[in-house]
C-alpha cells in the first residue's frame, strides 16, 4: 500500500543526491529516511523541500521453483527431415567411359581379390660389405651384399670372378639409391657359362631399384665381360671414361648405357626394356653384334662418332636408333618393327647392306643430312621406305619393294640421285607412282631413278 507524502527541508549544502536516499527509503521505510535526515542536520531547515513518493506491493513476488532432479524419461520421436531432390544429371560434369580390354579387366577383378605379395630379397651372402670403399686391389666372389654404395678408389682395382653376383641394398636411414662408382679399374671376367649379375638385393629387380654402375674419371681399362646388369636407374653411366663390354647384358633400366665425353666398344651385347636403351653425348662409340630392342627408344646419339657393324635394332615403340648432328658407319645393320627404323637430323655419313622392313612410320628418315646408302633392303615397311627432307647425297644398288607408304619420299627441295636400284618391277610408270616427289608438281622433281635395275642385286641383304 502506498506510504502518504514525507515532505523534508534540507540544508542548500545537502552533500547526499536524490538517488542515495531514494534507495535508502526503499530499503528503510520511512524511519529509516526521516533518522538519516535528523542525523545529518537534526532539525530540518531552510527553504528547500524535497518530496518524495514510494509504492510497497502488499505481497512479495513468489520465490522461483527449485529444478527437478529427477532424469526426464519422456520418449520423443524424432521425424527425420526429407532427403534432398537429386540433382539434374545434366548438372553433373560428363565423363567419357574407360574402355578395358578383356585381359585387363579379368587381371583387374582377379587383383582385388588375391592381396600384394611381398618382394623376396636376397638373404644369404659370402661377404657384407657395408658403405665400403676399396683402397686397395680386390677380388670378390659369391655373393656379395653391398649395403650402401662401394666406391672404388682411383689407384685400386676391383675384380669380379665369374659367377659372382653382387647386391646392392638401400643403406638404413638412406633415401638414395646405392651404387658401384668406379674411378680406379672395374674388371668382369664373366664367362659364357657362368656370367657376372650386378643387381640390386631384391631377386626380381625392377627399374630403379638401385643406382647403377657409375665410370667416373677412369680411362684405365675397364671391362665388363659376359656381364648382366639389371634394375637400375641407369646401368652403366661413363663420364670422362672408356671401357669395353663383351656378351654384355642389360635389362630393365631407366637408361641402358649412358655415355658423356667416353669412349666405348660393345660386341655382342644386348640392352632391352629401358627407357632408351643407349644414349652417348660428345663420345665415341663402336657396336658390334649388338642389339638394342623392347626398349621405348633403342638409342640416341649426339655429336658423337658412331660406328655399328652387324646390329639389330627392334621391336623399340618409338625410334630404333637416332643419329643427331653426328658422323656415322653403318655396315650390315638391321630395324625392324619399329615406329622408325633409323633417324638421322644433321652429319654426315654412310649406310652399307643394311635393311629396314616392317616399320611403321618409315624405315630410313633423313633429315638436313648427308649420306650414301649402297646395297641396302627397304621392304614391307607399313609407312614409306625411306624419307628425305632436306637431305643430299644418293642411293644405289639397293632393293625398294612393297612398301605400303611408298618406296621413297623426298619433302625437301634438295636432289637427290636413286639410280641403279631395283624397285620390285620394271615399269617406269609404275616406279614413278612410287616415288614422292615434293617439287614434281611443279614440274620437275629433284628425285633422279632412271636407269634402274631390273632384277635384285645380289648384295642386297
Amino acid at each position: 500500500m502506498p506510504f502518504p507524502l514525507l515532505t523534508c527541508r534540507c540544508r542548500q549544502s545537502f552533500r547526499y543526491s536524490l538517488s542515495l536516499i531514494a534507495a535508502l527509503c526503499l530499503l528503510g521505510g520511512p524511519l529509516g529516511c526521516q533518522k538519516l535526515l535528523q542525523d545529518e542536520g537534526m532539525l530540518l531547515k531552510g527553504q528547500t523541500t524535497v518530496n518524495l513518493a514510494l509504492t510497497v506491493p502488499e505481497t512479495p513476488p513468489p520465490a522461483s521453483k527449485p529444478l527437478s532432479t529427477v532424469p526426464d524419461t519422456t520418449v520423443r520421436t524424432v521425424v527425420p527431415k526429407p532427403p534432398p531432390p537429386p540433382l539434374n544429371p545434366q548438372l553433373l560434369p560428363q565423363e567419357a567411359p574407360v574402355v578395358q580390354e578383356q585381359a585387363l579387366a579379368a587381371s583387374a577383378s582377379s587383383a582385388e581379390l588375391v592381396p600384394l605379395q611381398p618382394r623376396s630379397m636376397v638373404t644369404k651372402a659370402d661377404t657384407v660389405l657395408v658403405g665400403r670403399t676399396i683402397s686397395e686391389d680386390t677380388v670378390l666372389r659369391g655373393t656379395v651384399l653391398v649395403k650402401g654404395s662401394l666406391v672404388v678408389a682411383p689407384q685400386a682395382t676391383l675384380r669380379l670372378e665369374p659367377g659372382t653376383s653382387l647386391r646392392f641394398q638401400r643403406g638404413v636411414g638412406s633415401g638414395q639409391n646405392p651404387r658401384l662408382v668406379v674411378q680406379g679399374r672395374l674388371v668382369c671376367a664373366g664367362t659364357p657359362q657362368r656370367a657376372v649379375v650386378i643387381s640390386s638385393v631384391f631377386s626380381e629387380p625392377q627399374v630403379a631399384d638401385w643406382g647403377g654402375v657409375l665410370l667416373l674419371s677412369t680411362e684405365k681399362k675397364n671391362s665388363l665381360d659376359y656381364c648382366r646388369i639389371e634394375g637400375a636407374e641407369t646401368a652403366i653411366e661413363a663420364r670422362y671414361s672408356q671401357f669395353t663390354g663383351r656378351g654384355l647384358e642389360v635389362h630393365r633400366s631407366r637408361e641402358g648405357v649412358a655415355l658423356y665425353d667416353s669412349m666405348a666398344v660393345l660386341q655382342a651385347a644386348i640392352v632391352s626394356r629401358c627407357d632408351v636403351g643407349l644414349v652417348a653425348f660428345d663420345s665415341e662409340l663402336d657396336l658390334r653384334e649388338v642389339s638394342l630392342r623392347e626398349n621405348r627408344q633403342g638409342a640416341v646419339v649426339t655429336r658423337s662418332s658412331l660406328v655399328a657393324a652387324v646390329s639389330l635394332f627392334r621391336n623399340n615403340s618409338q625410334e630404333g636408333l637416332v643419329v643427331d648432328q653426328s658422323r656415322f658407319k653403318l655396315s650390315g645393320c638391321s630395324a625392324q618393327d619399329n615406329r622408325i627404323g633409323i633417324l638421322l637430323k644433321g652429319g654426315d655419313g654412310q649406310l652399307l647392306q643394311c635393311r629396314f622392313t616392317l616399320n611403321r612410320e618409315s624405315g630410313l628418315s633423313a633429315v638436313g643430312t648427308r649420306l650414301k646408302i649402297m646395297h641396302a633392303a627397304f621392304q614391307d615397311n607399313l609407312g614409306v621406305g625411306l624419307r628425305l627432307e632436306g637431305a643430299r647425297g644418293s642411293v644405289t644398288q639397293s632393293a625398294f619393294s612393297q612398301n605400303k607408304g611408298g618406296n621413297l619420299q623426298n619433302n625437301g627441295l634438295d636432289g637427290f640421285a636413286a639410280v641403279l636400284n631395283w624397285w620390285g618391277e620394271s615399269d617406269e610408270a609404275r616406279i614413278s607412282a612410287g616415288i614422292r616427289d615434293a617439287t614434281r608438281a611443279l614440274g620437275g622433281g629433284r628425285v633422279s631413278f632412271s636407269p634402274f635395275l631390273t632384277v635384285r642385286p645380289a648384295l642386297a641383304p
